[in-house]
């Protein structure tokens, strides 16, 4: 047949086959765009791409955790935000734990949170105000309340004014239905965060707490020094793994993070 051979020298690499001129030009094109694929990687683009508008500019993110992600490209590309009015459980170790929960079932909700919160498009507004981390501030009510219904975050705010009133309908259906995070129990407070008094931050040591109630926070001040690995247990029931950010990701990471 004209433009092909009758046999290919080499079983493995049927040469054969790319005599056509449509099959060379296939392959050209599919070996560009692994070509490309491979540049855009070694950019940095490798990361998972969510689709978020932000202030109505469709924009590509990078969510690292439910609540929070690197924005790709944009008007605000480089910048890093953190969604308002709800909260995912800590996703770089086994840290919470609560009711009949092991703290290694809880890791798993919080992954679970990052991969719906990459698989979904959503729509987020912001006045540009940021926290005390430099991050951007953003209202995704839609993302906030499909992660809430699901039993993957929990309404909460930093100040003890309570969330707004959607999230907690969403929430009191979450904790009816003992969906997700609440399936083993259902503290009256979570304890989000845990802080040494030794850390060296300016100002009064605490440890954060939200009420499931409505999703204020509340300042549990303390002068304790905390171990790193040692378990910090609300009285209202719910536990917190003590590990420093220093101790959290990486080489150094503490290895009861994932015992």
């Amino acid at each position: 047949m004209p433009g092909f051979l009758a046999h290919s020298a080499d079983p493995f690499f049927p040469t054969a086959r790319l005599r056509s001129p449509i099959r060379v030009r296939v392959a050209i094109g599919l070996l560009v765009g692994i070509v490309a694929l491979l540049a855009a990687a070694s950019e940095g683009w490798a990361r998972p791409a969510s689709r978020v508008f932000l202030n109505g500019v469709l924009s590509p993110v990078w969510f690292n955790d439910g609540d929070s992600f690197s924005v790709l490209a944009g008007p605000y590309a480089g910048t890093k935000a953190r969604l308002a009015g709800y909260n995912t459980l800590e996703s770089f170790g086994n840290v919470h734990k609560w009711g009949d929960w092991k703290a290694s079932e809880l890791y798993v909700n919080a992954k679970m949170a990052t991969l719906n919160a990459r698989r979904g498009t959503w729509r987020c507004t912001s006045d540009l105000n940021r926290d005390g981390y430099g991050r951007i501030l953003w209202d995704c009510p839609d993302l906030a309340v499909d992660q809430i219904r699901k039993g993957l975050a929990h309404a909460m705010t930093v100040t003890k004014l309570p969330s707004p009133d959607r999230y907690i309908v969403a929430q009191k259906a979450a904790i009816a239905e003992r969906r997700g995070m609440w399936a083993k129990g259902v503290p009256k407070y979570i304890l989000t965060s845990a802080h040494s008094n030794d850390e060296g931050y300016d100002g009064t040591t605490y440890n954060r707490t939200v009420s499931t109630e409505d999703g204020h926070s509340e300042k549990w001040i303390h002068l304790d020094m905390y171990k790193t690995c040692q378990w910090v247990c609300h009285e209202a029931g719910a536990c917190h793994l003590y590990v420093p950010f220093s101790r959290r990701y990486g080489q150094g990471a503490a290895t009861c993070l994932h015992d």
